[in-house]
Parts: C-alpha cells; sequence; structure tokens
C-alpha cells in the first residue's frame, strides 16, 4: 500500500493521518516509496472499512451546492464570522469556516473520549491524615501549603510499569476515539519531563507519564489529548488575588505571606507558556489542549496571555483543538449560553451536565465522571451501571455533543475494576451499535432521538423508559442538584408506553425511506404504511436499541 492510497483511506474514515501513526519504515513498493505501518492501525483501517463497506461504498465527501443533500449541512455547518480579527483580549483566527471543518472533523466523528485525572491527589486517596478530605482539590479543601502537600502525597505516589498501556487499553475496550490526561492539575505537580521546575513526575520518580501516555495512544490509534490547569498552588509567583474567587489554598497564600515571597504574575505567565511549548513540542502532535480554569479577571489576556498561549500552540501545531476555558466559563452553569466566540476556543465545556436541547450550531463537550469523583477517593464506590453511561453517550450523540467520561486512576495508576468495567460495558454496547455513533450527527426531523451518517441513514435510538427497563436515577449529588425542578439529564425519548409490552412502539420513516434495520441482531423489520412497530421483547435485550432508516 502506497503513501498517497494511506493518506486517503485513512482520511476518509476519519483516522489520525498516517504522519501521525506508529510506523516501522519506510520502505519500496515498485520503486514507490510506502510506510511500513504498526499492525494496530491496519487492524483499525480493516474494522473502519468493514462498517463501511456493510454499508456500501465508503463513506463520500460531504456534497456542497444547488445539490447537495438535505442533510449535508449538518456536516459541513457554517461559521459567516471568520475569519476573525485579532483584538486586544483574543487573538486571530485565519482560517475559513471550510478549512475549521475539515479540522473539526475528527473530533467531531469521534463522540467519545476518555478523561484521565491522576496526580499526587490519587495518592492520597480521599484522606487527609486519616480523615476524609476530598479528591483532586484536596489540597485546598485541607487549606495546606505546597510543601506539607507534597511531603504527604509524594511518598505515596507510585505508578506502576506499563500502567499507561492499561489505561490506552482500557479506552480501546470502551470504544473511546480520544483520550485527554491530566498533565497538570490545579496542584501543580507535572506528569511530564520539565526543564522549568523539579515538582514532575521525572525529577521525583524518574517516570515521564506524559510520554508513556502519548505513545501507547498512538500505538491504538488514539487521538492524544491534555488537560492542562492555568491555575497552580504552587508556583509561588502565581497570583491569586486578581480574582479572590478563583480558589487557592489559605496555608499557600499564607507560607508566601511569611516568607515575604512576592507575587509575581508575569513571572508565572512566563513558566506557564514555558510548559505549554514543552508539551506541545516534545511530545507532538497534541491533539487536544484541554484547559482549566477561568474566572472573573483571571482569564483571558490578563490571567494567562491567552492570545500569546494559543498562537504558540498553533504554530506548533496547526492542528491542535482547544476547549474554551482560557476564558471565563462556567462549566457548571446549566443557564449559561451556549455560544462560543471561535477566538475563545474550538468548543464549549458544560460540566456534569447535558444541556437540554444542545446547543446548535456550537461544537461542545460534555465531561462527566463514572463514579462521583474527578480524582482517586476510596470512599468513592458509586459507580454508574453501563446503561447510565449509554443513555448519555446517546443523549449527546443526538443532541450535537461529545461525551468525555472520567476515569480515577489510584496511587499505582490502576483503574478502580468497577470503574473499569463500566467502561468496558460501554464499548460491548458500541460493537454492536457503532455505525450509529461514529462519523455521525444529530438530526432533529424525528419524533425521537436520532443521528444521520454522511450517506443519509438515520440512526433511531429506543431507551427503555426508566420504570421498564435496566436504566438507573442519576447517581451524581452534584447532578441532582443542578437539575433540580427541570428535566433530568438523561433520554425522555418515547412518550409511547408498550416499549417492552405486546403494544409496542411505532416509528414513523421519513419520507423515500423504506427499510429497517435493528442493529445488533441486524433483523429487518417490517414496514407498513411508511411505519414500523418495534416491539423490544422480541429482540435481543439491550441498554438502547437502534434502529437503521435508509432509502
Amino acid at each position: 500500500m502506497n503513501i498517497s492510497t494511506i493518506a486517503a483511506l485513512a482520511l476518509s474514515l476519519g483516522l489520525p493521518a498516517w504522519s501521525q501513526q506508529p510506523v516501522t519504515k519506510i520502505v519500496r513498493e515498485n520503486g514507490q516509496p510506502a510506510l511500513a505501518l504498526d499492525e494496530v492501525f491496519v487492524r483499525e483501517l480493516k474494522q473502519e472499512s468493514s462498517i463501511h463497506k456493510a454499508d456500501g461504498a465508503p463513506l463520500p465527501p460531504c456534497p456542497a451546492g444547488p445539490h447537495a443533500e438535505p442533510w449535508s449541512h449538518v456536516f459541513s455547518p457554517s461559521a459567516p464570522e471568520l475569519p476573525m480579527a485579532a483584538d486586544s483580549n483574543h487573538a486571530a483566527v485565519r482560517e475559513t469556516a471550510a478549512e475549521r471543518n475539515r479540522r473539526m472533523k475528527w473530533w467531531r466523528d469521534a463522540k467519545f473520549g476518555m478523561f484521565i485525572h491522576y496526580g499526587l491527589y490519587s495518592g492520597l486517596a480521599g484522606e487527609w491524615k486519616g480523615k476524609p478530605g476530598g479528591s483532586e482539590w484536596i489540597q485546598k479543601n485541607v487549606e495546606v501549603d505546597t510543601d506539607t502537600y507534597a511531603s504527604e502525597a509524594l511518598p505515596l505516589f507510585k505508578p506502576r510499569e506499563g500502567v499507561t498501556e492499561e489505561w490506552a487499553q482500557l479506552a480501546r475496550d470502551a470504544g473511546c476515539r480520544y483520550v485527554v490526561l491530566t498533565s497538570k492539575h490545579h496542584e501543580g505537580f507535572g506528569l511530564f519531563d520539565s526543564a522549568q521546575t523539579d515538582y514532575d513526575a521525572k525529577s521525583q520518580i524518574d517516570r515521564d507519564i506524559v510520554r508513556e501516555y502519548a505513545e501507547s495512544c498512538r500505538k491504538r490509534g488514539l487521538k492524544v489529548g491534555l488537560y492542562h490547569s492555568v491555575i497552580d498552588w504552587h508556583h509561588p509567583s502565581y497570583d491569586n488575588t486578581i480574582c479572590p474567587d478563583l480558589c487557592y489554598p489559605a496555608g499557600q497564600a499564607e507560607m508566601l505571606k511569611k516568607k515575604n515571597i512576592p507575587r509575581d504574575h508575569a513571572a508565572y505567565q512566563k513558566y506557564l507558556h514555558a510548559q505549554v511549548r514543552e508539551l506541545m513540542a516534545s511530545y507532538a502532535p497534541i491533539d487536544i489542549m484541554w484547559w482549566d480554569y477561568s474566572q472573573g479577571a483571571m482569564e483571558g489576556e490578563k490571567g494567562w496571555k491567552a492570545p500569546e498561549l494559543m498562537e504558540m500552540a498553533r504554530s506548533i501545531n496547526p492542528g491542535v483543538i482547544m476547549n474554551n476555558r482560557l476564558y471565563a466559563y462556567s462549566g457548571l452553569n446549566q443557564n449559561q449560553a451556549g455560544t462560543l466566540d471561535l477566538r475563545c476556543g474550538d468548543y464549549i465545556t458544560p460540566e456534569r451536565f447535558i444541556p437540554r436541547h444542545g446547543y446548535p450550531g456550537v461544537d461542545w463537550e460534555t465531561c462527566m465522571t463514572v463514579s462521583d469523583k474527578w480524582g482517586y477517593n476510596r470512599y468513592d464506590t458509586n459507580v454508574k451501571s453501563p446503561e447510565v453511561i449509554i443513555e448519555k453517550l446517546v443523549e449527546c450523540v443526538t443532541k450535537g455533543g461529545n461525551l468525555l467520561l472520567n476515569v480515577n486512576p489510584k496511587a499505582d495508576g490502576t483503574v478502580p475494576e468497577k470503574v473499569a468495567a463500566a467502561m468496558r460495558g460501554v464499548g460491548q454496547w458500541l460493537r454492536l451499535n457503532a455505525e450509529a455513533v461514529y462519523g455521525t450527527r444529530a438530526w432533529t426531523e424525528l419524533d425521537q432521538p436520532a443521528s444521520i451518517n454522511e450517506q443519509g441513514d438515520i440512526f433511531v435510538f429506543l431507551i427503555p423508559p426508566p420504570d421498564k427497563g435496566p436504566a438507573e436515577s442519576p447517581s451524581e449529588g452534584t447532578m441532582k442538584e443542578l437539575t433540580e425542578g427541570t428535566e433530568y439529564a438523561r433520554m425522555q425519548p418515547l412518550d409511547a408506553t408498550g416499549y417492552e409490552d405486546d403494544e409496542g412502539v411505532s416509528v414513523t420513516l421519513p419520507a423515500g425511506y423504506t427499510k429497517a434495520v435493528l442493529l445488533g441482531d441486524n433483523a429487518a423489520l417490517p414496514v407498513a404504511d411508511g411505519k414500523i412497530l418495534f416491539k423490544a421483547h422480541e429482540h435481543s435485550k439491550s441498554p438502547c436499541s437502534v434502529i437503521k432508516l435508509s432509502k
């Protein structure tokens, strides 16, 4: 297989470009250069190709112009504001809408990512000197300075050899297409090799966790993302007084005051930029930068020199996709408008909830946890079932967003088995229903939640009502509080009763559609008078049944 063939096939399937694959060597075929590709990537190509062959020819490019199909617009959304000029608080966006759509395509196609919160807090496991203290925010919760915190936490931080291989394999088993790892959380401890500090994994335990992670992901065809906290509870120059409401450990502030250490936020900004440059250049290509977070005056130019930071990241990797959290944004606020100035980032990040109607015309990604906490906490035993997670994934897909689902490794880096089992359960469902999720867009022209692919096949998702199927009530206390008095952020797709009884559920096919197949069972459903009658008890039990409609 020559280079051009590989590149074209990978692009048509929405896979990582050949230049981002592990390549063992360049060889010659009939006098032409060719790539000897990693076996995992070859299997990925074959697997994805077989999915599309089952539907017919490989996916064609999205048509344009007056003869475009009625669904074409959902695959090439307009962005009339592009390009956008810079101002004092924002960098310019120089790409056109078409260029942006090409850059964002793999992310929009991927739908499902795995978030990993891992750091010194993982070793503390939710306890501070024998008492419950929280998870990744434990330093703030117990209000201690960085020296006291590190003296307790560092001896407990013991990632075992090969653990990033386990993370990447779990992501693959769960059906995730990308992964985002905490390169540095608010505690300030880096999981990478930084020349800017010795408060990192390489200096303390001689491990470059980010490098190991990136290599493990790429071997499995997974896109590589990094969560990077712009807040820092370790660096002495970080000036929390710019925005007192942005949480900061009282003990750290007191220590700096006692030692007469002045705040010099410009020095911290240089440190922040130098570390981001290390990440972007030394671990390239970084596909996602997931910034966290900004509030009040601590945002944009004043907080982080965000325009320069974003320009630098793009100069090293023009394809990088960045969230919007270098600018003030409350991911927990359900009432916040779902709008986005594209100079602030590529997508918005609702946290622990799914927007009731999605955010039409805006790229968004809900981040949620498999258990209740982001970081590992031994008291955190409330693990969501695969059925609940599948509902949330389906809701994101059919409302036009992505789901980034968090796992929380323990001190040795291993993911709690119940959390891992829940992720694998989602993967089992996705293997049967992959074509309804990957490479699709939300389709809102039906009464039921649905997605559509570039060929025009429509996928209708039927989730059992809460009182009849395996779906569970929300397991996150914070979710319950956030949604109190409003529609709970889970699917309520069917008004009809009878999902599992003799009456069944009726689905009306759109005009021109004549075929209906139940995915998983691969069973054709009879169509009469433009409708199908689905009776769940006649088919294999599933957390969510998917019916494919085609012409």
